[in-house]
């Protein structure tokens, strides 16, 4: 069987052999010598003091952490046995017969010694202060080490590895986080509410020039329902506070040793007198200077509760300016001759808002108190580049003025046709449907600039060619809303949520999404059927059945376009519960204090404008990134498993 026929051949031979396509499929799993096997073992304790003095007043607290991580991995790969003849055995991975074994250990402290003071004066003055000091410190350690030749394909101990291809390596790291802190409170009746607060680290990731910041922060409420002046019934107004804050957070969660040049020790790849001599490789370059992120936030909100604190709300409105963003460099010619580190080139300006309301109540259901409640809450977000050395503004860069997750693409024309095509091959000379011939049901763009040529211009914001912004990949307007009740023991609770709009523009190895637009011995996919062009068909949304169209480059679906930009909003149930609480009386008997009974569900449905095209085979909570076992956690794209749902019988009891 040819080596693209893998995705539709069949699996088994008659006599339960694999074929060669199942081998190098599904073969490791069917074979079950293959694989990965993880375990991480986590051992923390933590062990406090506290010491109060002047009748309670005045108290001194410490806290020691100490955190143990161990994880370990193996890796094995052996030849896949497979048949094509009734009694010949051949095998797939014949150069992957190895075992690798990885030990990582984590070994993390983190101490507290704070004082704090707290008083009443005059019964109305509270006061409230706080004073402390952080220690922090990680260090990792790692072993690795790999080799070939095993002896039989159960063996699980790198012993029974006798090959000649040994690798082994290491991996090690620390960092220390040293600091203080304070927070001074302040209210007056509770009427007038005031708070200060600061933080002064060091960090051992960055130059010692540059390792401390200050990040102080100030916040203040007035709860207006507490003045002498307001006569307003709580039935109707029950509580309102304003608040305000302004404030600044350091992030120093970068890896260490960014600032240093470093050097990698190895062994070449060729032999000198009969030996494999170590070489070190040139550093790579580093940035003019690194330090702390920081970010400063303006919040205005209010709180309020009406009808007896039944209806509550919370809202928001804030700005936050992120200074020395830590992030890519712009992009430099290519005689630089190595590769742009990443430093604190970028300033950020987001500017967003939060609601939250919430209704709680109670009504006679017979003769026990039915008590309900809802939850809902929204929010949205947006954030603009503010700095970066980006003066043309090419679109590969970040620039000024610049929408974080933003989609710049061509505008799709509908397809070309018998009458038109014969001016594709001019007007697309720089986009490829893989043969660069063009025919009916082939995809058409829009000249935007009327200068004959579909083009990216300079690909820069002033001459961006056919390119517009067509969309924004960053989640807008998310939402959750949240169910209770209860009555005579029994209990419900649902929480569900979403986002209004997403934009995902699928990747050229988007698979689920393209089927055999990609690579045509890819599983066509059942969500296309009907949907691809033909001439009976002209008004499709997939165009000319073709492979490799959606592959790499600028072939004509892999370029990002109007048609095929999804949006990935999506309302998912994440919770349902139903429950019984035991009657105390019967609890009682048992020397129980409580006991409860309930069913639940996690992730039993989903919906998206999305399944009009993919037809839930794509599932839109995880496409911009959700494997953080074997990555670290940006892999997505339509590749991954959807989020699994789970169904549980539980029962809870107290004594």
């Amino acid at each position: 069987m040819s080596d693209e026929a893998h995705t539709s051949a069949p699996l088994l031979n008659p006599d339960g052999t694999l074929t060669y396509s199942a081998a190098y499929t599904v073969g490791d799993l069917y074979y079950g010598k293959n694989g990965i096997d993880m375990a991480t073992n986590v051992v923390r304790n933590t062990t406090g003091f506290i010491a109060k003095f002047f009748n309670d007043k005045f108290q001194i607290n410490g806290d020691f952490t100490y955190q143990n991580t161990n994880y370990n991995q193996q890796q094995k790969r052996v030849p896949v046995p497979y048949s094509s003849k009734p009694g010949i055995i051949n095998y797939v991975g014949l150069n992957t017969n190895d075992l690798q074994e990885r030990y990582d250990k984590t070994s993390y402290i983190a101490a507290n010694l704070y004082a704090q003071y707290e008083n009443t004066f005059n019964n109305v003055h509270h006061f409230k202060a706080l004073l402390g000091y952080n220690f922090e410190q990680s260090i990792f350690k790692r072993i690795q080490e790999q080799r070939n030749g095993l002896i039989f394909p159960d063996a699980q101990d790198i012993g029974l590895a006798l090959g000649q291809s040994v690798t082994t390596t290491g991996g090690w790291e620390q960092w220390d986080i040293l600091g203080g802190f304070y927070r001074f409170n302040y209210d007056f009746k509770n009427r007038y509410l005031l708070e200060i607060n600061g933080r002064y680290d060091g960090s051992s990731k960055f130059p010692s020039n540059q390792q401390f910041g200050f990040f102080p922060s100030v916040s203040a409420g007035w709860r207006l329902t507490q003045e002498p002046f307001w006569h307003m019934s709580s039935k109707a107004i029950s509580d309102i506070k304003i608040r305000a804050s302004y404030g600044s957070l350091g992030n120093g969660n970068i890896n260490s040793y960014q600032f240093l040049e470093q050097l990698n020790i190895s062994e070449s790849s060729r032999v000198l007198n009969g030996q494999r001599p170590q070489i070190t490789s040139k550093p790579s370059v580093i940035p003019n200077g690194l330090t702390w992120e920081t970010s400063t936030t303006k919040d205005l909100g209010l709180d309020a509760s009406f009808l007896n604190y039944r209806l509550s709300f919370t809202g928001d409105v804030y700005v936050r300016k992120t200074t020395n963003m830590f992030t890519v460099g712009p992009t430099l010619p290519d005689v630089f001759g190595a590769a742009v580190p990443k430093g604190n080139y970028a300033d950020l300006k987001t500017t967003g808002w939060e609601i939250t309301a919430s209704w709680q109540d109670k009504f006679n259901g017979g003769s026990k108190a039915f008590h309900y409640g809802i939850n809902v809450n929204l929010a949205h977000y947006e954030a603009v580049i503010t700095k970066f050395n980006n003066p043309n503004k090419n679109l590969s860069d970040y620039y000024v003025g610049e929408k974080l997750g933003e989609l710049w693409g061509y505008v799709t024309d509908g397809y070309w046709t018998a009458d038109d095509v014969d001016q594709a091959q001019a007007m697309n000379a720089n986009i490829s449907n893989n043969s660069s011939v063009w025919l009916p049901g082939d995809v058409k763009f829009k000249d935007l600039n009327k200068d004959g040529v579909i083009s990216r211009g300079n690909a820069t914001v002033d001459n961006p060619g056919d390119l517009v912004r067509i969309g924004n990949t960053t989640p807008r307007y998310t939402y959750g809303i949240g169910i209770n009740a209860d009555w005579n023991n029994f209990f419900f609770s649902a929480f569900l949520q979403g986002t209004g709009r997403q934009d995902w523009y699928p990747s050229s190895d988007a698979d689920a999404f393209w089927g055999q637009y990609n690579r045509p011995y890819n599983a066509a996919l059942q969500s296309q059927i009907g949907k691809i062009w033909t001439e009976d068909n002209p008004n499709a949304y997939f165009p000319r059945y073709r492979g490799y169209v959606a592959l790499s480059g600028q072939r004509e679906l892999s370029v990002l376009q109007t048609k095929y930009l999804q949006n990935a909003a999506y309302l998912r149930l994440k919770n349902i519960q139903l429950g019984y609480n035991l009657p105390q009386s019967l609890v009682g008997k048992l020397k129980m204090t409580n006991a409860r009974i309930y069913v639940s569900g996690e992730n039993l449905w989903v919906t998206s404008p999305m399944f009009k095209i993919t037809d839930h085979n794509i599932d839109p909570e995880s496409i911009h990134g959700s494997d953080r076992v074997l990555t670290g956690g940006g892999n997505g794209d339509g590749q991954n498993y959807p989020i699994l749902k789970s169904y549980t019988l539980g029962l809870n009891i107290t004594f």
